[in-house]
């Protein structure tokens, strides 16, 4: 393919300078600033909550067979009803191995873990700690547990 000097529908005449980029960069799209203002926002906090559910014939408890969709659901709406889920996010979570436990929950950034959750444990959690910042130390998961 010839070259012109208008550069229309073909390489321009002059070389182009290539700038060495780690080859994921050179896949990762240009995403405009505005969007990533406006939409993917970071949270301050986030909730994730277990629900791993193992097979029936399974010997071991699972944090999806304690009603832990439920609890993940019953979070998600009061951070909607308090006009908190553009800060606080409450994510569902595959098994975090701690199965005896469940259902299990951690709340990140403070990485504190909160054991044998139950529906009405989500208000004192949302009220205490989410909105508060102090973690309720009857269902925090302690190593020694």
């Amino acid at each position: 393919m010839a070259r012109s000097s208008s550069g229309l529908g073909r390489w321009p005449l002059t070389p182009v300078t290539r700038v060495r980029t780690p080859y994921a960069l050179q896949l990762m799209p240009v995403i405009p600033v505005f969007f990533l203002d406006s939409y993917m926002k970071q949270y301050k906090k986030h909730i994730f909550i277990c629900e791993n559910v193992r097979g029936e014939e399974d010997s071991q408890k699972s944090c999806g067979r304690s009603d832990s969709a439920n609890i993940r659901q019953k979070f998600k709406s009061r951070l909607k009803e308090l006009n908190l889920s553009t800060e606080i996010r409450a994510n569902a979570a595959g098994c975090l191995g701690q199965c005896k436990h469940g259902p299990i929950t951690v709340v990140y950034p403070e990485g504190i873990w909160y054991k044998k959750i139950k529906l009405d444990d989500v208000e004192e959690i949302v009220q205490s700690h989410l909105i508060n910042d102090k973690p309720v130390d009857r269902l925090i998961f302690k190593n020694e547990d």
